[in-house]
């Protein structure tokens, strides 16, 4: 064949054109004295590629291994050996028997599937729980109510008690020795400075209480002492049984906040289900690594957000094989059908999921399909079951393909920098392109992924900020009791603004800001009477700020004999005075 290749002057060969390379290659290939001799060329395909006769198609195909069933479309060069070459399988059959066809702009309007929106109540706050009147601290104690305030209490209380036992007689100095249950006062102080302590970040625990003029910060030594507090937070602080192991030791808790986040709040329509971690590089067998995530080392959690809000409605850590999913799924399940049916099993039908390629199979758009859910997601490519996509599409150029059955949209559209073109499926979406914000023609199903998607990207954004749960410990555990506690705080910040609609958005700084203040004042509601208060250093106990703030506690009063004034007298100079306070008296 090479001898009757054109060449030029210098011997090099001429490019031939596509007409003459056919030629040639019938001329030198199928006309020699080969078993292809005698081989048809009256048929050809849809690319143009010239197939063999049936017959001898026939037998080609029934000695060749392959089991595919549209083995007849396979061109010559294929199973001739040429394997490198890229063939254009033109309606490609999918593992479900189904194929896919192209569909021009505007011509399918809208996807077959109707699903009534039927959530479980109605969409948005519960009114019984949260209105207009309602403050920082009245959304917050909604979510973290009487009910998980008591299991904590109990739980902390247990565990110390058990701890104390085991450690009799405890050393002078021990935490053990000088230990006292914690009660509801102790608990919003706690909580409201570890608040605080998202807010202004030390390097340090100790830091907070240090008395040094670069840290010194009086709110935290006259809220808590340094060793009541670290007692608290670093040996003390227990949220499962005492003999607890594994996820029981946190997941419980969880449970019951993830009970009042769906109570106090019902997802609309549309919602995203994405990953949300947590980061950690402590010991522990079920922690992931993944060098594209902001954080390497980390605790891998499955979040469901509310794509209008950012409010966390479900949550789901992965704890291995032993991760909790829905017990009326079946073992034989995929992944993603597991994660999506636990995290949606709080909500009712019709709404509208959205998701990104880690999720989206066949299997799972079938499934959620029957389950009456719409889905939209990005596809990786070479997942079974889609189209077969064009990768040399122009830029701000699209495709659009849809199954047979009219039940799902795949589109394929190259943005403007792009180098791959981005890969959509969806079962409630139309063939158009719309122009968004910034005056780009595009798709509008990719434009409603793009607003729709970032739910939890919202909620994930808001935890960077004055979370406590990016401090380094070595507790896995401790690490998502921070991190659960911060998204009661971010909820609850929804739920402010959501009941002010037409007032003027509050920062979530400010809204945390007035939230410390109301648990002081609720400390001091429920302070224990004088005298049950065991001081923690010898001498005349300071009144803290909490103490101030006790109703009836600080009360001018005036008596007939007079007596030394605690405050303005010197010693070299003394003053007395008829007036002073009951409470302290």
């Amino acid at each position: 064949m090479d001898t009757n290749v054109p060449t030029t002057s210098s011997g090099r060969r001429m490019r031939l054109s596509a007409a003459e390379a056919l030629k040639l290659f019938q001329s030198d290939v199928f006309n020699s004295d080969n078993e292809n001799e005698n081989l048809d060329f009256s048929e050809s395909d849809s690319d143009g590629e010239f197939l063999p006769a049936a017959a001898e198609r026939s037998a080609v195909m029934e000695s060749s291994s392959s089991d595919e069933s549209d083995t007849e479309n396979v061109p010559l060069l294929q199973y001739l050996g040429c394997k490198k070459r890229k063939v254009l399988q033109t309606n490609r059959k999918t593992n479900s028997g189904e194929g896919w066809e192209r569909v021009e702009d505007g011509v399918l309007s809208r996807t077959l599937n109707t699903f009534r929106f039927s959530p479980k109540t109605t969409p948005g706050v519960n009114p019984e729980l949260v209105s207009e009147s309602s403050t920082p601290l009245d959304c917050f104690l909604a979510l973290f109510d009487d009910e998980v305030r008591t299991s904590l209490l109990d739980a902390t209380n247990t565990y110390a008690t058990l701890k104390k036992t085991q450690n009799n007689p405890a050393r002078k100095h021990s935490v053990f020795a000088s230990w006292n249950n914690l009660g509801i006062y102790e608990l919003y102080k706690f909580s409201a400075v570890q608040m605080a302590m998202g807010i202004c970040k030390r390097p340090s625990i100790r830091d907070y209480f240090s008395t040094r003029n670069v840290f010194s910060t009086s709110f935290y030594s006259q809220t808590f002492s340094r060793n009541r507090f670290l007692s608290i937070f670093q040996t003390m602080l227990h949220v499962g049984e005492p003999d607890a192991d594994g996820k029981l030791k946190i997941e419980p808790f969880i449970n019951k906040l993830l009970e009042k986040f769906q109570l106090a709040f019902t997802a609309y329509q549309d919602i995203a289900i994405d990953e949300m971690i947590v980061g950690f590089k402590g010991r522990w067998q079920y922690k992931q690594y993944k060098a594209t995530k902001p954080s390497k080392y980390h605790i891998k959690s499955f979040g469901l957000v509310d794509s209008k809000t950012g409010y966390v409605v479900n949550l789901l850590t992965y704890y291995g094989s032993t991760t909790s999913y829905n017990p009326t799924n079946e073992n034989e399940s995929s992944h993603s059908i597991q994660v999506f049916d636990t995290l949606l099993r709080p909500l009712g039908t019709g709404y509208h999921i959205f998701a990104d390629r880690y999720y989206t199979t066949r299997v799972l758009v079938d499934h959620l399909l029957k389950q009456k859910q719409y889905y939209t997601g990005t596809v990786q490519r070479g997942r079974v079951g889609f189209p077969q996509w064009n990768d040399k599409l122009q830029h701000m150029a699209s495709e659009y393909f849809s199954n047979s059955a009219r039940s799902m949209l795949a589109v394929s559209w190259k943005d403007k920098k792009a180098k791959k073109p981005v890969l959509l499926v969806s079962t409630n979406a139309s063939a158009g392109e719309v122009t968004n914000a910034k005056g780009k023609l595009k798709p509008s199903v990719i434009d409603t992924y793009n607003n729709k998607m970032n739910g939890c990207d919202i909620a994930d954004q808001r935890l960077g900020y004055y979370g406590l749960h990016t401090r380094k410990t070595k507790k896995w555990w401790k690490k998502l009791f921070q991190w659960i506690m911060e998204i009661c705080c971010i909820n609850a910040y929804v739920l402010y603004k959501e009941t002010r609609p037409g007032t003027t958005k509050i920062p979530l700084k400010d809204f945390k800001l007035k939230l410390i203040d109301e648990l002081l004042i609720a400390a001091a509601e429920s302070m224990p009477e004088p005298g049950t208060i065991v001081p923690t250093r010898r001498g005349r106990m300071s009144s803290t700020p909490v103490q101030r703030l006790q109703p009836g506690m600080h009360l001018v009063g005036y008596v007939k004999q007079d007596r030394r004034c605690a405050v303005c007298s010197t010693p070299a100079k003394p003053r007395r005075t008829n007036y002073i306070c009951e409470g302290c008296d």
